[in-house]
């Protein structure tokens, strides 16, 4: 991994002033607190702090060499009082014996430099510290933004994979229902069953070039149901009538791509198949508040009453609703005296998009 002070711009101008910083304290210390000359307080403050400047950015190979490493925390920290120490004696004696050749005739600053030895070992031990504990905190970052990043990814993953596995219970479910049908007509009349066949194809060559996480608008996904209605009434004949009343405001609306689907063949199911009379499928769509509010309903037998529920496929739409909303209150069902009805709400919808 780069170091992050010198590949990122940012990092690397806020420490090359910091140690512009502590040039200029250690200058100062030493230019008007112990009155030495401009040119030994100039030399001294360039030398040691040059040395934190360059040293001071390898700091960060041995942080990651040990961040990275098996050991326990008092063994790293054994390593680091050993590395330090070894480092910080490189920087002491360095500059010590580089400033003892270049002023080898300045007595008075020759005895500073015996004498304060100490104190410049506690302040580059000090330095030392502080820069590996600065690089642990940037090294902790980037590990913690690396693992949210991990974790969103690992979530939409789950997402999709939750969402692919939703949708793809629907075809099967219809596929057999019409196959199933289309076998029912082939003896008893084989031009509806080739007619069926036809629409049964339009419909699936719909649903199979469609992505699971896609949304379409809400004219794409009623013609398609069209399609579907198309092939159940070519089954049930006058039995299935269709009624819709669209507002124009909501065709180019995007909802998630056969969400619908479940909720017509719930219908079909439990309204049509399941009775003699005459079945009317009605769906309503209309703005309200901002948001977009589908319902669909139909009549069905007094003896399918209590056979009416939350099959499979309205609760798969609850989840697929509340997946790409983060919602759970997306899906009423209301029944009434024989009928039944699913209402679903896409919320917020921007203006641009319920324009007709």
């Amino acid at each position: 991994m780069l170091n992050p002070i010198v590949s990122n711009k940012k990092h690397f101008l806020i420490y090359v002033l910091s140690m512009g910083f502590i040039l200029l304290a250690h200058f100062i210390i030493l230019y008007f607190s112990f009155n030495f000359s401009l040119e030994i307080a100039i030399s001294d403050a360039a030398i040691y702090t040059t040395m934190i400047f360059l040293l001071g950015i390898g700091i960060w190979y041995i942080v990651k060499y040990l961040a990275i490493s098996e050991q326990k925390y008092h063994l790293i920290l054994a390593d680091h009082l050993i590395t330090g120490g070894i480092l910080v004696l490189i920087w002491l004696f360095s500059g010590y014996y580089s400033l003892s050749l270049i002023f080898k005739d300045e007595t008075r600053y020759l005895n500073f430099l015996d004498d304060s030895l100490p104190w410049r070992f506690v302040y580059l031990i000090m330095v030392y510290a502080l820069l590996v504990m600065i690089y642990y905190l940037i090294n902790y970052y980037r590990q913690y933004h690396e693992k949210v990043l991990q974790e969103s990814e690992l979530k939409q993953t789950i997402q999709q994979s939750e969402l692919n596995m939703l949708k793809s219970q629907i075809n099967p479910h219809f596929l057999f229902n019409s196959l199933n049908s289309i076998h029912s007509l082939i003896l008893a009349d084989s031009e509806k069953a080739s007619e069926m066949l036809m629409e049964l194809s339009e419909f699936l060559r719909y649903t199979v070039r469609k992505d699971h996480n896609e949304q379409v608008s809400l004219k794409s996904e009623l013609e398609n149901i069209e399609k579907y209605l198309d092939i159940e009434k070519i089954r049930f004949g006058n039995r299935l009538v269709v009624e819709e009343e669209i507002d124009e405001a909501c065709l180019n609306c995007k909802i998630p791509n056969m969400i619908l689907q479940p909720i017509y063949e719930n219908a079909i199911k439990h309204g049509v198949n399941e009775s003699t009379d005459t079945v009317t499928i009605s769906t309503k769509c209309s703005p309200v508040n901002g948001d977009l509010k589908i319902s669909i309903g139909n009549n069905y037998s007094p003896g399918n009453l209590s056979k009416r529920g939350e099959g499979l496929g309205l609760e798969n739409i609850k989840k697929r609703l509340k997946l790409h909303f983060k919602r759970s209150d997306l899906l009423e069902i209301e029944k009434s005296s024989f009928y039944f009805t699913v209402h679903i709400i896409i919320p917020k919808i921007e203006p641009e998009k319920i324009e007709s």
